[in-house]
């Protein structure tokens, strides 16, 4: 019988600012796993994620902002994991539609994005 193969996309013990991971200790655990589709141009508002979220890109780019200003791309093929209680922004700023996987390892009844509701943001994309 022939077997698939296994190709680590992503292994480590931070998330993408350098943040120590930490799971959620209180609560029930909650997983849940949505397709985020992104036209060119589109971006989300400025918002934050009490809880760890992985996203891996199926196609398109994402370029995600801090509200320091710290830029990154992730690209397709390419897995994130997004940082915790920083506040930050994701845009498709590419010409093809975008289209990721977001893993939340969440609590239950517990919000995984919360929206910004401090003043602007150092720079927007």
């Amino acid at each position: 019988m022939k077997t698939g193969t296994v190709t680590t996309v992503l292994q480590t013990t931070v998330n993408a600012i350098g943040q120590s991971m930490a799971f959620p200790r209180e609560g029930t655990p909650e997983v849940t796993a949505l397709l985020v589709e992104m036209a060119p141009g589109e971006k989300t508002p400025w918002h934050r994620h009490p809880v760890p979220l992985l996203g891996y890109l199926l196609c398109g780019e994402l370029t995600v902002v801090q509200a320091s200003g710290e830029k990154r791309v992730v690209r397709a093929g390419e897995a994130s994991l997004e940082s915790i209680d920083s506040i930050h922004v994701g845009a498709n700023e590419g010409t093809e539609p975008l289209k990721m996987i977001v893993f939340v390892l969440g609590i239950k009844d517990l919000p995984f994005t919360i929206l910004s509701d401090t003043a602007q943001p150092v720079c927007e994309t």
